[in-house]
């Protein structure tokens, strides 16, 4: 299983270069909508090329990854923790890639069809929406799941000392995220443009910021007896 979801997160890493080539060498004209703003409305035109900007960005950062991934394992010497950790790792990664290459298609699309962002009803603003609400979901419920650790999760110091703290911690912040995600959902249904990531970016702060407070004194609690 290890093996296969390393397999398909690199295939998910290459695959947005691939399409991209295909689109821009054979289906885009030379000048493309390159910017859009809150409303929709493009305000930048720019050369076909821009395209390869985003799945070179995303090359890059799965390469990155990659790398500290590599090390972090090789170095650790918890063998059932590093197994348990790389195992959630590679999900995320592939939950992550999956969306990115979601969010490359629609800006592929809007580059040659900048209609599908014409108005404050923009279709490609739900989905999109909808698919990275989906993934907090995902996420807040796999973040229960890991084992101390120094690249995912709730790291503060507070609750890097035991497997309890750590689970509080971590537990308060599954469930930041779960909510964020719903409220991503709500917002983009709701809103149905680009204000929907203002809505995400503050529930995510508020959340994240409450489960911290919240883990911080249960833990402190725990210690006191």
């Amino acid at each position: 299983m290890k093996k296969f979801k390393r397999i398909l997160s690199l295939i998910l890493a290459v695959l947005p270069m691939l399409y991209t080539a295909v689109a821009v060498f054979f289906f885009m004209p030379e000048r493309v909508a390159a910017h859009f703003d809150i409303h929709g409305n493009i305000d930048r035109y720019g050369s076909k090329y821009e395209a390869f900007l985003l799945p070179a960005i995303l090359l890059v950062m799965y390469g990155i990854v990659m790398i500290v991934r590599h090390f972090t394992e090789k170095s650790s010497t918890d063998d059932e923790k590093t197994r348990r950790n790389s195992d959630i790792g590679d999900t995320v990664m592939i939950l992550i890639l999956v969306l990115l290459n979601a969010v490359d298609i629609l800006t592929l699309t809007a580059m040659n069809q900048p209609t599908i962002f014409s108005d404050a009803g923009s279709l490609a603003s739900v989905i999109v929406s909808v698919i990275v609400g989906i993934v907090f979901i995902l996420l807040g419920n796999i973040m229960p799941k890991t084992k101390r650790n120094h690249i995912m999760g709730m790291r503060m110091k507070f609750c890097m000392d035991t497997d309890e703290h750590w689970y509080i911690a971590n537990r308060a912040g599954g469930i930041a995220l779960v909510l964020a995600g719903l409220v991503t959902i709500a917002a983009g249904l709701i809103l149905r443009s680009v204000a929907y990531i203002f809505v995400m970016v503050i529930a995510l702060i508020v959340f994240l910021t409450v489960a911290t407070i919240y883990s911080y004194v249960i833990i402190k609690k725990t210690e006191n007896g």
